[in-house]
Order: structure tokens, then C-alpha cells, then sequence
């Protein structure tokens, strides 16, 4: 059967990081472009990661659902239009980055804030709507080799030194319920690598993106 469950986990990563971001970004002083730097490429990680989830769908979901007649096409046709109040979203959020990132300047800084806490809404109100009605299409209509592909394009659009954090983040993600099945999925040496490691890399990269000083208080309240 396709494997439905991870795609949850990861819109809970989403939903969890874009919260997060907006007092991440606002907690950056004025001028700190070592700190404005980090939390514009955390940002810019996460922008490359959404858009890849949302294209495979568009190229790999949709149509399929599409040319079903047992699918209302209006509800496919929801799906779309959410895809596309997401992109320009993310899209007013990903064209104010750069300046922040290279001058960590209080206006921009507002501004990238203020676009994170406008993509949730968004965000949150598609993921829902999918997981509602689209997950619960999915068995019957791939197979699970079919599914998979989606994963594999997910994986493959991380960007190569966000791994660790994201792994980290989507043990985080999964939560209690749904913890063994992330453990699961992971291949032997990365889940040995997280039951060993894992807290601490928590800490490591929450430190990362917080400061030294705030890592262990944002620890503590995730």
C-alpha cells in the first residue's frame, strides 16, 4: 500500500518551521548578518523544499486524479488554486531574503516576519484539505512504487547541508504518534545515527538557528 503517513510528517515539518520562523526572524537584532544569514538560508532550504513538494504533485497527483470520474474535479481544481496562493506566498517571501540576509536591516526584517506569518494560513488550510481529502484517495489509484516517487523527489530537494537539521526537525515532526513509523522509514545506519544522536542534534542545530544562549529554552518549550 503507498505509504501515506510520511507525506503528514512532512506537512507537519512545514507547518512547524514556518511558525517557528516568524519569532526566529524577529528575534534578530538589527545588523546581526551572521544571524540574518542563517535564518535567510534556513528559510531559503525550506522555500527549495516546499516548491519540489508542490511541483511533484502538480506533475504526479493531480493529473492522475484528474482523469478520474469518481474524483470531484472541483476538488482537484481547489488543490490547484491552493498551490498557487502558496507559491505567491512564498514567492513575496523568498524576494525579500536576499536583502535581509546581507544586511540584516529592521524594515526587511519586518517584512520576511510578516511573510512567513501570511504563508500559514495558507499552508495550514491546504495541508488540511489534503490530508482530508486527497491522502484517503491515494490507496487504489497508485501503487505504492508509484507513491514513493514523491518521497524520493522530497529527499532529493534537500539541500545537502540542511540534512542533519531536517532529519532532526522531522523526528520533532512526527511526534508521539507517528514516531515509530518515522523510525521506520529511515535506512539502518541513519536510524541507529538518531536514536544515538538525536537529542543532541536537536540542540546543535536549534543552536544553530537560535543562538547558543536560546537553545536549550527553545528546547525545552518544543
Amino acid at each position: 500500500m503507498p505509504d501515506t503517513g510520511e507525506m503528514v510528517v512532512v506537512h507537519r515539518l512545514f507547518t512547524q518551521e514556518y511558525a517557528a520562523a516568524v519569532p526566529l526572524v524577529r528575534g534578530v537584532a538589527a545588523g546581526d548578518t551572521a544571524r540574518s544569514g542563517v535564518a535567510a538560508d534556513h528559510l531559503a532550504a525550506l522555500g527549495v523544499m516546499l516548491t519540489e513538494h508542490h511541483l511533484a504533485e502538480d506533475e504526479l497527483v493531480w493529473p492522475r486524479l484528474a482523469t478520474d470520474p469518481a474524483v470531484d474535479s472541483a476538488l482537484v481544481a481547489r488543490m490547484e488554486a491552493q498551490h498557487e496562493r502558496i507559491a505567491e506566498a512564498l514567492g513575496r517571501l523568498e524576494s525579500a531574503l536576499p536583502g535581509w540576509r546581507d544586511t540584516a536591516d529592521p524594515v526587511l526584517r519586518d517584512t520576511v516576519a510578516d511573510a512567513c506569518a501570511a504563508l500559514l494560513p495558507a499552508l495550514d488550510a491546504h495541508l488540511g484539505d489534503e490530508e482530508e481529502h486527497i491522502l484517503p484517495l491515494v490507496p487504489g489509484r497508485f501503487t505504492a512504487a508509484e507513491w514513493a516517487v514523491l518521497s524520493e523527489r522530497g529527499r532529493a530537494a534537500v539541500p545537502k547541508a540542511h540534512r542533519l537539521y531536517m532529519l532532526a526537525a522531522l523526528g520533532e515532526a512526527a511526534g508521539a504518534d507517528r514516531r515509530d513509523e518515522f523510525l521506520g522509514r529511515l535506512p539502518g545506519p541513519v536510524r541507529l545515527l538518531y536514536r544515538l544522536a538525536g537529542p543532541w542534534l536537536r540542540r546543535r542545530t536549534l543552536a544553530r538557528l537560535h543562538g547558543n544562549r536560546r537553545a536549550d529554552r527553545v528546547a525545552a518549550a518544543t
